[in-house]
């Protein structure tokens, strides 16, 4: 007969039979079995964090590096709604997550014991399923219920769009005892999926359609690179069939990319947007930052919206989604490519906004102080090849759109839920599983935010984080806000007294300050390069200028 713990002792193997080996460990009692089950098999690589939001964005980080799913083990009660934020942000980023919580048995809820709240289907809105496993697998049915439940979770986690899963393991007590053995090896149930096909009488109406539409604007989200989908966009639009938007979080560099929505669209005179107004969207990867592009697009309709996606459906962005086409993007584009159709003077004129966008951007950093553009603008400039490039959601996201990709750059953020929450502990989580120097640009509140992101016994050397400190909130001055928000101001830039310097002393960390362009070009000369230990620059700037500047600088791209 098995043991009462058999089916947790089995986890771990189970879980290297489909190729996942790291775990994030978050400490406390109920969960010692789980903890247990990993930290004792030497396959599994285990990482200490005790603060599960924190840990939830450090295990995102390596699974978006990994490319394959992460495990989180935490124990019972409120432990378990701190994953939350997390979960949200993998969910919509895609990312893959075995999420494992001990819970108190099924017959202690709701009766006021210690530590126990309604765990199971917690997650319910932001994981692809959860599972309950039984609280004892004595019962040979119990076992297989256990074990077949985790070979689903960890098949759902990647299959299709991937994505979080909740596992919740009720856990009786004795709970430090020795678990069972394992009767090795572990039999374990894999998937096998196909790509999405389309029958040659669809690809015919789609090449004739796509002939019909003569001005093509191919907007990409962000996403993972993808050589082959790079490679066809690049003939595509050198051969002037398409119009290609790449935001630097598509990972997709060409040589005729627009690659700044925003400083294009902003450069785009009156009299010329109707003439710009496309025929034919096609969307594919995630959402896009840019606002100027999707307030001009919601106005000036095209005839036909196609969003590319072998799973996603019905992303209506624009507000004028006309077909869903389920395939890759690169087979999509490979078989549109065939049917030709060129329009030379769609494509250089958009080729003649971008150049004179570049010019006036240029220009206008000449003619900056000292603030948040010119300050990101030598970080961009000085940032060295190899690296992952983490952008922290309100300005420092935005502004790095302002800015031309590079190749040899892999961009990040957390744009799932845009949330500021968690971008310290992603970013480390990635540089933990990277040889990678891994840069993050940050705001300052976001930086406190997820200060707790720094408490890590083996924060990576390969980290160097850059903070933006314009006093705190300064989205809210850049963005459309209009005279209200004056009575409401110091609760929603939520300005600070607290010392990053002391803050990062406290944590370990090594700290440098910037309070102008010689001393940032200083700290960047030390930072920018492997270093004895993870490294804070903290570039102190005034809000108010940096937000007219931001301001200007729009102003200054539409000029005559």
């Amino acid at each position: 007969m098995p043991s009462a713990l058999q089916g947790i002792s089995e986890i771990s193997h189970i879980c290297l039979e489909h190729g996942i080996m790291h775990a994030v460990i978050s400490s406390g009692s109920r969960n010692a079995p789980l903890i247990l089950a990993f930290a004792s098999n030497a396959n599994f690589k285990c990482f200490s964090i005790v603060d599960e939001r924190s840990a939830g964005y450090f295990a995102l980080g390596m699974a978006q590096q990994l490319q394959k799913p992460v495990v989180l083990v935490c124990t019972s009660g409120t432990a378990v709604a701190n994953y939350a934020p997390a979960l949200a942000e993998a969910f919509y980023l895609k990312v893959p997550l075995v999420v494992l919580t001990a819970d108190r048995p099924p017959e202690w809820i709701d009766q006021n014991d210690g530590q126990t709240i309604r765990q199971f289907d917690i997650f319910r809105n932001y994981v692809k399923k959860s599972f309950q496993m039984p609280a004892s697998t004595k019962e040979q049915s119990d076992l297989w219920y256990f074990r077949r439940s985790l070979n689903e979770a960890i098949g759902l986690s990647t299959i299709g769009s991937p994505g979080p899963v909740h596992i919740n393991i009720p856990i009786k007590e004795p709970l430090y005892d020795p678990l069972p053995a394992v009767d090795l090896p572990i039999k374990p149930i894999h998937t096998i999926s196909g790509e999405m096909e389309i029958d040659t009488d669809s690809w015919q109406q789609i090449s004739t359609r796509w002939r019909e539409a003569k001005k093509r604007l191919v907007i990409c989200g962000f996403s993972n690179s993808n050589p082959k989908l790079q490679s066809v966009l690049n003939q595509m639009s050198s051969n002037h069939e398409v119009v290609v938007f790449a935001e630097n979080l598509s990972n997709l560099v060409g040589d005729d990319f627009i690659y700044s929505p925003d400083r294009f669209m902003a450069s785009l005179s009156t009299e010329h947007l109707e003439d710009f107004r496309p025929d034919l969207v096609v969307t594919l990867g995630g959402s896009i930052i840019s606002k100027r592009l999707k307030k001009y697009l919601r106005q000036y309709s095209p005839q036909e919206h196609w969003h590319i996606d072998e799973n996603d459906l019905f992303i209506d962005t624009f507000q004028s989604l006309s077909l869903n086409i389920r395939v890759k993007p690169e087979k999509f584009f490979s078989e549109v490519s065939k049917a030709g159709s060129p329009n030379i003077e769609y494509s250089q004129f958009a080729q003649n906004v971008k150049k004179q966008s570049e010019i006036r951007h240029n220009e206008y950093l000449q003619l900056a102080g000292f603030t948040d553009l010119t300050a990101w603008a030598s970080v961009i400039d000085r940032l060295p090849s190899n690296i992952n490039l983490h952008l922290a959601n309100s300005t420092p996201v935005r502004y790095a759109q302002l800015f031309s990709s590079r190749p040899d750059i892999s961009y990040f953020s957390n744009r799932g839920t845009s949330g500021i929450d968690g971008c310290i502990s992603t970013a480390a989580g990635a540089a933990a599983v990277t040889d990678k120097l891994n840069i993050l640009l940050i705001g300052d509140l976001a930086f406190l935010y997820d200060s707790n992101g720094l408490w890590n016994n083996n924060l990576p050397k390969n980290l160097c984080i850059i903070v933006m400190d314009n006093g705190g909130g300064n989205i809210f001055r850049v963005i459309d806000s209009g005279s209200e928000v004056e009575k409401i101001r110091p609760f929603v830039e939520a300005p600070h007294q607290l010392k990053i310097k002391d803050l990062c002393a406290s944590y370990g960390v090594s700290y440098l300050n910037a309070n102008n362009l010689e001393t940032l070009s200083d700290a960047l000369d030390q930072s920018l390069k492997p270093n004895s230990s993870a490294v804070v620059i903290h570039i102190e700037t005034s809000g108010s200028t940096s937000a007219e500047t931001y301001k200007q600088y729009f102003k200054y791209l539409n000029h005559k």
